[in-house]
């Protein structure tokens, strides 16, 4: 009898054991679970921003240096040249407008300045050319005053030597290393690739500016030379002197 209530409380605690109680904690090794991001949606008129790009500053255009005008109230003029009627004598034509009642006055190499008292026949004169002038000074000019000029004078001959290029006055002349302002506005003007600058006579300099549509040739001063139509390259008489200060 005892070995069987033995018996029997043996299978009892046995029963309770399988049924109840505390069970051991499993530890799972391995990956780690992928969890699986879902892109956002972008509407389809948003506008991405783009990075910001600098761009390189532009380089510094050197202004342009003009001749001064002469003030005879500030400095004294030179002795008058003697008078020929052939064409001899160079001149530049200033426009003097505003100052001590002039306007156009033509302005000698020495540095005379001279009203023309009448006009001479065919085109008249345009301030920015260089003309060469035969004369004969005027004693009696009924004429309004100018008080900037040196003498009156009436042209006799007068031959074309350089055109005006735009430019309100001569510029004084410079070995530019790069384009100023009246070079670099032209370079503009025309779509210039190159400009190249090459010795010229009594120690000047010339700038040539290739372009589309041909080569045009100007002096220091603003003078045009040469144009499209015409082989520009045939003024230069040393290729090998040429310094390019211009790449578009």
């Amino acid at each position: 009898m005892l070995k069987k209530y033995v018996f029997l409380s043996f299978v009892v605690c046995l029963l309770l054991a399988s049924c109840g109680g505390p069970k051991p904690a499993v530890v799972t090794t391995g990956p780690a679970p992928v969890v699986e991001v879902m892109p956002v949606p972008v509407a389809a008129d948003t506008i991405m921003a783009e990075p910001t790009v600098r761009e390189p500053a532009a380089p510094a255009i050197p202004p342009t240096v003009y001749a001064p005008y002469l003030r005879r109230a500030e400095t004294a003029g030179p002795a008058l040249p003697i008078p020929a009627n052939e064409c001899h004598m160079a001149v530049e034509v200033r426009d003097y407008e505003g100052l001590d009642g002039c306007g156009i006055l033509l302005e000698t190499d020495g540095g005379n300045l001279f009203v023309v008292g009448n006009a001479p026949r065919g085109e008249p004169l345009e301030a920015g050319t260089r003309i060469s002038i035969g004369y004969e000074y005027m004693k009696n000019f009924a004429g309004p005053d100018c008080g900037n000029a040196d003498a009156v004078i009436r042209i006799t001959c007068m031959r074309l030597l350089r055109v005006s290029s735009g430019i309100p006055r001569p510029i004084e002349c410079e070995a530019y290393d790069k384009p100023s302002q009246w070079l670099a506005d032209l370079a503009r003007d025309y779509s210039a690739n190159y400009i190249t600058r090459f010795p010229w006579e009594d120690g000047r300099y010339v700038y040539l500016l290739e372009t589309a549509m041909g080569q045009y040739l100007y002096d220091c001063r603003g003078y045009l030379i040469c144009k499209p139509r015409k082989n520009c390259l045939g003024f230069i008489k040393d290729f090998s002197s040429g310094v390019l200060i211009f790449e578009g």
